[in-house]
């Protein structure tokens, strides 16, 4: 014990120095008045480039891993990927009017609060609603305008309003009760409010909103937290500090093992994207916890007798995404050609089934909206498994390719069939991944060209404003030639229309270049089923328009390679209990974070 404490010391020093010479501005959470012994030190991967979940470019999964901890919402999402009320005391009631609107009535728990002491209440749900459409277009019923992906007047930066468009009338009735009125039904109604925000202390407009959002911090300080953490402090380009919120409301998850306050005093989140190092720490004892993509070099964790895996599969997937406005791209029959010359049996069993063993589905994914461990689950691209040679070259000289003696292929008119592929740097199991599949491609005369993204891939790379000009605009506007494919992870459910919105027409994560009416008819079908059974038929049929070419000649544009757990694990010696972990965007490392415990 005495070594990993002195070395925690050191740590909590140097970064007290770095707040204090380089960010003078961010409060910090001073580490000399707590009790080192009971700070757990998290590692991650990769550093976001702010707090704001909602901003467009922000495309990391730990921004909102980190906002988990700080701010709680309506409802949470239970390890089985179903929504379970968190500030709410009950399950709404859900009545359909006469006139065919909805009307939701809630009711949060008593005594709700805020870490700076003041009650939380029907008024920041409020709050929250005003800031979502402050300044958006509006139908006749009061309704704001559902204009995804163009200028919509809306000034809070988020990227999807799907469900908050239909919403005509809020009301408060009293600190613990407020209704919401919706024109029509809406399948994804428990997803309306995420996080809410305090109307006392997180401005009074969205502009404001947005700014102090950026590092959970306003003029007066740091913002107050609804979670069982605060905002202690971020050194940029090493740490950030989050602090016990000592007037924490509890967590009613089925999930979480502690309803108090948190048993750490503070969790120290540390950025590396050098596995290595994160592996060292883990077995030295610096870093307790642990959470970053699989790569090689954690098998040594595997081999240590102290460390224990705890990873649980969530909606986080490994894909392909084709810019249908590639020129070679744009031909159906190249798409299928690469969904064809994928062996994703083989990428599983190389590089999967070591590290999780049975967790992953040998066959890999095909499917974006339903994840293989959920019912609702078809494995809509089951004829492209494992590589078929052939087919995929049969693809190609239907539309005029030929093998040159290299062994690619090329177009009389479009040139050789030369693809690059990027991805975000510092995941080591992506490039693997990327490298394996280029090689698949390559004996179906398909050249990849790799090339590791910026730093911050998604907003100069498939998110970047020329980027997504272009595919809003399908190649009139904007600039089409920014990237070719990309491999990422998507989020899917726990509501599958959140995936659902992505490939909506010019929404603001569409980066694919898809558009299509008749999908977009039918996703309102979809948002608009309220019966379970038909919603697994209705999104699974969405699906198809994205993973196949049954649809379509503009469909087969996203290829799900395999769901993807995080490398999520501790140190034994050093951590007695940990939160279950539910990986996707309502989870991560400090959904529950008040479960974790040290061992005395």
């Amino acid at each position: 014990m005495t070594r990993k404490v002195a070395t925690r010391w050191i740590v909590a020093v140097a970064f007290v120095l770095v707040l204090t010479s380089c960010t003078p501005s961010v409060p910090s959470a001073n580490p000399t008045e707590v009790d080192d012994s009971q700070t757990l030190t998290i590692a991650l991967e990769l550093e976001p480039p702010d707090l704001h979940v909602d901003r467009p470019t922000n495309g990391l999964l730990v921004t909102a891993w980190i906002r988990e901890a700080l701010l709680d919402s309506l409802f949470g999402v239970s390890k089985n990927l179903e929504y379970t009320p968190e500030l709410l005391a009950t399950e709404p009631t859900v009545t359909t009017n006469g006139d065919d609107t909805v009307t939701i009535e809630y009711l949060l728990r008593s005594s709700l609060s805020w870490s700076d002491g003041k009650p939380l209440t029907s008024e920041d749900v409020a709050y929250t609603f005003e800031r979502l459409i402050e300044g958006c277009a509006k139908d006749p019923d009061g309704s704001i305008v559902d204009a995804a992906g163009v200028d919509d007047g809306c000034v809070f930066e988020r990227r999807d309003r799907s469900g908050v468009d239909l919403i005509t009338d809020f009301q408060v009735k009293n600190e613990t009760e407020f209704s919401v009125t919706l024109a029509s039904q809406y399948a994804g109604w428990k997803s309306l409010f995420g996080p809410i925000f305090a109307k006392h202390a997180y401005g009074e407009t969205s502009a404001e909103l947005n700014e102090n959002l950026l590092e959970m911090t306003g003029p007066d300080g740091v913002l107050p937290s609804s979670g069982p953490m605060t905002f202690g402090g971020w050194a940029r380009g090493r740490a950030i500090v989050l602090a016990r919120n000592e007037n924490y409301h509890g967590s009613t998850s089925p999930d979480a093992r502690n309803q108090g306050v948190a048993y750490v005093s503070n969790i120290e989140i540390v950025f590396s994207s050098d596995l290595d190092s994160q592996v060292s720490g883990v077995l030295a004892g610096e870093i307790d916890v642990v959470m970053a993509s699989p790569d090689e070099t954690l098998d040594r964790l595997g081999n240590s007798s102290s460390f224990v895996l705890a990873a649980e599969p969530g909606p986080k997937f490994e894909h392909w995404a084709l810019n249908v406005l590639n020129p070679h791209l744009a031909n159906p029959e190249v798409r299928e050609a690469i969904a064809y010359g994928i062996d994703k049996e083989q990428v599983v069993s190389v590089l999967y089934e070591p590290l999780f063993g049975n967790r992953i589905d040998p066959e890999g994914l095909g499917n974006s909206f339903w994840m293989s461990n959920q019912p609702g689950y078809i494995n809509h691209q089951s004829k492209y498994e494992t590589a078929n040679v052939s087919e995929a070259e049969r693809s190609l000289e239907e539309v005029g390719y030929e093998k040159q003696e290299d062994g690619f292929y090329s177009h009389p008119e479009l040139g050789r069939l030369s693809l690059r592929v990027t991805t975000p740097p510092g995941n080591r199991l992506r490039q693997l991944q990327i490298e394996l599949i280029a090689s698949q491609l390559e004996k179906a005369g398909i050249e990849i060209v790799i090339e590791p993204g910026p730093q911050n891939f998604f907003a100069e790379t498939i998110a970047s404003e020329q980027a997504l000009l272009a595919a809003s605009t399908q190649g009139a506007e904007g600039d089409p030639t920014v990237w070719d494919i990309a491999q990422f992870s998507w989020t899917s459910g726990p509501w599958p229309g959140n995936i659902g919105t992505i490939y909506r027409t010019g929404g603001q994560q569409n980066i694919y270049g898809f558009a299509n009416d008749e999908y977009d008819r039918l996703l309102n079908e979809c948002n608009a089923e309220i019966d379970t059974a038909a919603q697994v038929i209705c999104y699974n049929e969405l699906d198809t328009f994205a993973t196949t070419l049954d649809q379509g000649p503009d469909g087969l544009f996203s290829i799900p390679i395999t769901q993807q757990p995080s490398y999520f694990g501790y140190n034994s010696e050093f951590v007695s209990t940990v939160p279950i972990v539910s990986d996707s965007v309502a989870g991560g490392p400090l959904a529950n974070a008040a479960d974790y415990q040290l061992v005395e």
